[in-house]
């Protein structure tokens, strides 16, 4: 028996994106193993705090744009797309030259009041240069998975990994180690960047009228802000921790939680490329058939998640003495939290997609912005109890109530939707 078109199509689209965000897993994990192991705290926590910058500019990049493109180009014709595409280019390309000059007047402006410490200069005009390179590369990586083109964007991010590793490697013992890395880091991701708008030459207008993202704004003001406070509950504990407790529960944190980097890579490349196939589905089936087919992809993450952390509990020993050469209090603790974080994370991401292919943007918000007040003040009270393990303690917390809160608004979305089809199909 031969396997239908469709379980065919879907096996190749998801195995690319597998094999793209485990390069990519593997190669941030490098990268951190490295300056764990060969720069000084100081600088390993320049290179996270500017690491965490440029996912708060992707996080922006792709929830305020590739969020409403998803919802709209299946509906268009090939030269209504091509228009958006070019016309939304030339809108980003813009807000970045802009952000970046502010950036870099913001960081002239520090240097001259001596709010800098000699050392930050260079990392400050790296870490920019790195947001404006990373939205560069991720308008492009998000245009082509809304095509379905996972191919193309494997192989740009086969070279994107490569420069990643090469900085990564220069920083070896390096007094600059995080300039050095985070330029590697910008370079590779603006020559990736080149080589997917080469992959989409022939599906964007480049002499479209700029103006389409004042027309995606409202979507994507929403879809942005959930992004943004989802940012904030997923990176504030450690903040949180750096004034609770001290840099050595912030290492301790960091490097439990790097260990997880592979379940939330792979899940975000599964979910990127999941979203427009679900939007087709969607479109086609209705809203409680997707449903369905999205509780199996949770279910298949979920367990791809298991199997992995229970891998990685048999390597404890190995990973964090032997290859990261860290040892710390509570470590078989905060590997159990972490992994029941990045479990709940792996199953709420597929479960959330109704919600968002509904523009239910408001409420996706709402239970983000919950979530992340519920989530910081449980890691402020339980840090003060006990020590770093409060931190994935709250984590877990908000994110249990993330998912319940979900799968809650889903159940009622789809009474709404098949209330509102039988009322319409009752209409003279």
């Amino acid at each position: 028996m031969t396997d239908s078109p469709f379980s065919s199509r879907l096996v190749r689209l998801f195995g690319s994106s597998i094999v793209d965000q485990a390069l990519l897993s593997g190669a941030n994990f490098l990268v951190g193993l490295i300056l764990i192991r060969y720069a000084s705290e100081t600088q390993y926590g320049y290179y996270v705090l500017a690491f965490n910058g440029m996912m708060l500019a992707t996080t922006l990049q792709g929830t305020f744009i590739s969020t409403p493109l998803v919802i709209r180009l299946p509906g268009l014709d090939a030269d209504a797309r091509r228009s958006w595409i070019g016309g939304l280019w030339r809108d980003q390309r813009r807000w970045t030259a802009a952000g970046s000059a502010v950036a870099l007047a913001a960081i002239g402006l520090a240097w001259a009041a001596d709010a800098l410490q000699p050392d930050a200069l260079p990392v400050c005009i790296a870490a920019v240069a790195l947001l404006a390179a990373a939205t560069y590369r991720e308008y492009f990586r998000g245009i082509l998975l809304v095509y379905q083109r996972p191919h193309a964007v494997l192989a740009a991010d086969t070279v994107y990994v490569a420069g990643l590793i090469a900085g990564g490697l220069l920083a070896m013992r390096q007094p600059v180690a995080a300039t050095i890395a985070l330029g590697g880091a910008a370079l590779s991701a603006l020559a990736c960047g080149r080589l997917l708008r080469r992959a989409l030459r022939d599906d964007m207008d480049a002499d479209a009228p700029p103006g389409r993202m004042r027309e995606i704004a409202h979507v994507g003001f929403w879809a942005a802000s959930g992004g943004v406070i989802y940012w904030l509950f997923n990176q504030g504990y450690s903040f949180l921790a750096a004034a609770t407790l001290d840099l050595a529960a912030v290492a301790a944190l960091a490097a439990s939680r790097l260990v997880m980097m592979p379940v939330n890579l792979v899940t975000a490349g599964v979910q990127k490329q999941l979203t427009p196939v679900a939007s087709g589905w969607l479109h086609q089936l209705g809203p409680r058939a997707t449903a369905r087919r999205l509780v199996l992809f949770s279910a298949i993450l979920g367990a791809m998640t298991l199997i992995y952390l229970g891998i990685a509990w048999l390597l404890r020993d190995w990973i964090f003495i032997d290859l990261m050469r860290k040892d710390f209090a509570q470590r078989d603790i905060l590997f159990q939290l972490w992994g029941a974080v990045f479990l709940v994370m792996s199953l709420r991401d597929p479960l959330m997609l109704l919600l968002l292919l509904r523009q239910r943007l408001r409420t996706l918000t709402a239970i983000t912005l919950g979530s992340a007040l519920l989530s910081l003040a449980i890691c402020q009270a339980a840090m003060l109890h006990w020590g770093a393990i409060g931190a994935p303690f709250g984590v877990l917390c908000g994110e249990l109530f993330y998912i319940a809160a979900v799968l809650a608004c889903t159940r009622a979305e789809i009474r709404r939707a098949e209330t509102a089809a039988v009322a319409q199909e009752a209409l003279p």
